[in-house]
């Protein structure tokens, strides 16, 4: 995948820089806030090769990439964030939600870094690998708990950056609230006063609101003083004015009054689970990944973090995310089962597997909402299995909900007897309410006549029955043929971008497999793509990730435009120097059009193939 080609065309799509408020992004999303919805162009980011799908609501436009998200923001262009008077039409509900989901994005990372390192040491206590009183668990539970004791100041520089001020002020305020040396004088005998007012013994570590109100209140202040100085000092005053004001108010009123909160949202959280708890679980199990369709599960992470900090688990958000990503791999391996087509059926099984480590969207964009009727079954699972969950009164104290992190809930037994249920119901109901006609193409296996690739006499026998092969696409290089399915890049592996071959190369030539013509180049030369006089739109990228090279070791003998005949030299690439920079050297070969076709199938596979020998038979 082109990372730069596809954020370029995004962030075009979008409306450009002009358009865009902000840009952050998730495990599976590029997350923007627009200006104006209505000037991007949703149907042609749809069609973008890499962009597997696109929510729009509450606030924000979301385009779905999958696990390469990463990579595709980093490429996107720099841009200045649109104007502030602009003709946003969200309501204020919708705009708050947005906020707080772009406050708290950035930090999942952080948060699932130390939530998964909590799983792992749970696993090795429970495998009897380290005790709990040993020196390298004690090492690596303070490290895990690092990525919640300092969320102040993680959540300070985020909430700075969005509200447009210097996020490290952000950071700043956060700091003062976990400090340690403030942290024992407010604890001290008698307490502390600040202006001849007693500072109020709270303790902010892992504390969302307190930090998120005062940054919101400072960003008042800077923009103040950011008028009123002159430029030759602002750069000093700015900074110090915009402390010294809040600090008072954030110690004395906004702290307290944001932990006062957090603790009211906690009890009454714990009210509902202690008095409703079966309704409120079987609620959360249902709509779960209704939730995440619209993007607004991240709206529930300052509510998580401030029940783990105030109870030390949750009973609530975490199993009954749970529950969901226990329907929708229900859900993917029924329709795997049930599908014909080999390329569905595999994004099925894969989906199943993502859905279970932690990651529902493949599963839920690929598979359930595809299929439509699967999802009354996801909401029935997760209903029951959350009211079981409710009487079971189950719980966890990590904040990521994953099938890997079962061993850490209050009782594994039951976690797991309600996950089985879900997965049963949901299994159920897709296994016999979904027919073949919900299916793509009808759940109709393409049909061909065998090819025999042990003979070249064979291939060319097959080649005159013009009835079945339209046409045969040579090897463009030297090389041991594997399938794409076996290569290391997921966009391929995956068919996302089509059906053909990789080749491990023995030689550093990119020949033109068929005569036809260059239809795009790439920044780096490590790519190309070209479409045969007979329409056949291939893609031939060399290597894994080494688009990261910038060119270094790769060169073009052709531009964008030109014509070619079969044989003829397009690329040139130095195995050497991608082995040295740290990357794979495998050529992928794609028909990027293979929905146009009936079928495309590798003539060749786990054998070593010359360049002009065939490879692909595109029916």
């Amino acid at each position: 995948m082109d990372y730069k080609q596809l954020a370029n065309d995004i962030y075009e799509k979008v409306g450009g820089g002009k358009n865009i408020q902000h840009v952050t992004h998730c495990a599976t999303r590029l997350r923007f806030t627009l200006a104006d919805d209505k000037k991007a162009d949703s149907e042609g980011i749809k069609q973008l090769k890499g962009v597997t799908g696109l929510v729009q609501g509450n606030g924000q436009y979301q385009v779905i990439i999958g696990p390469d998200v990463s990579s595709v923001y980093a490429q996107l262009p720099v841009t200045e964030t649109a104007a502030d008077a602009s003709s946003n039409s969200n309501s204020v509900i919708s705009r708050l939600l947005d906020f707080i989901a772009g406050c708290f994005t950035p930090m999942i990372a952080i948060i699932a870094a130390g939530g998964m390192l909590q799983v792992v040491l749970s696993l090795l206590e429970l495998s009897g690998i380290l005790a709990a009183t040993d020196d390298t668990y004690l090492v690596l539970y303070q490290v895990s708990q690092a990525a919640f004791f300092f969320i102040p100041i993680y959540l300070g520089n985020s909430v700075a950056k969005r509200l447009k001020i210097d996020p490290f002020l952000g950071s700043y305020v956060g700091g003062i609230f976990v400090m340690p040396g403030l942290t024992t004088l407010l604890s001290q005998e008698g307490g502390i006063t600040f202006f001849g007012m007693t500072v109020p013994n709270v303790s902010y570590s892992a504390s969302v609101l307190p930090v998120l109100l005062t940054v919101w209140l400072m960003s008042y202040v800077y923009r103040f003083a950011d008028r009123i100085l002159p430029n030759s000092v602002k750069f000093i005053l700015r900074p110090l004015i915009a402390i010294i004001v809040i600090t008072p108010f954030a110690l004395l009123f906004v702290g307290p009054l944001g932990v006062t909160i957090g603790n009211y949202v906690s009890q009454f959280l714990n009210f509902l689970t202690n008095n409703f708890g079966p309704l409120a679980v079987l609620f959360m199990g249902a709509f779960a990944q209704l939730l995440v369709m619209t993007g607004m599960h991240t709206t529930l992470t300052p509510i998580l973090l401030t029940s783990l900090a105030s109870y030390g688990y949750d009973d609530l958000i975490v199993p009954g995310m749970l529950l969901g990503l226990a329907a929708e791999a229900a859900i993917c391996l029924a329709a795997g089962i049930k599908a014909k087509d080999a390329e569905f059926k595999q994004v099925s099984f894969s989906s199943a597997i993502t859905a279970l480590m932690g990651v529902s969207e493949p599963a839920l964009y690929g598979v359930t909402l595809r299929l439509k009727k699967p999802i009354v079954g996801m909401i029935l699972g997760g209903a029951v299995g959350g009211l079981y969950f409710g009487l079971m009164k189950i719980n966890t104290p990590v904040v990521i909900a994953s099938f890997v992190a079962l061993p850490s809930y209050s009782s594994v037994l039951h976690a797991t007897i309600g996950s089985l249920i879900t997965f049963a119901i949901a299994f159920a109901y897709t296994w016999f309410m979904v027919k073949d006609s919900d299916f793509p193409n009808n759940n109709v296996a393409p049909v061909t006549e065998p090819a025999a690739p042990e003979t070249n006499e064979s291939i060319e026998a097959a080649t005159d029955q013009s009835t079945a092969i339209e046409k045969i696409v040579l090897s463009p290089l030297q090389g041991a043929v594997i399938p794409l399915s076996e290569t290391n890049d997921q966009a391929f592996a995956s068919l996302a971008l089509g059906k053909g071959a990789a080749v491990k190369p023995q030689d550093d030539t990119i020949a033109a497999p068929f005569t036809g013509k260059v239809t795009a180049v790439f920044p780096g030369n490590h790519a190309i793509g070209i479409t045969s006089n007979e329409g056949i739109e291939l893609l031939i990228h060399i290597g894994i990730d080494t688009v990261n090279m910038q060119g270094d070791g790769f060169s073009r003998q052709v531009n964008e435009g030109d014509t070619f005949v079969t044989g003829q030299a397009l690329l040139h690439f130095d195995s050497a120097k991608i082995a040295l920079a740290g990357y794979e050297d495998t050529v992928m070969i794609t028909v990027t059009n293979t929905i146009n076709f009936l079928d495309v199938v590798a003539l060749a596979a786990h054998q070593d193939v010359q360049a002009g020998d065939q490879l692909l038979a595109v029916f």
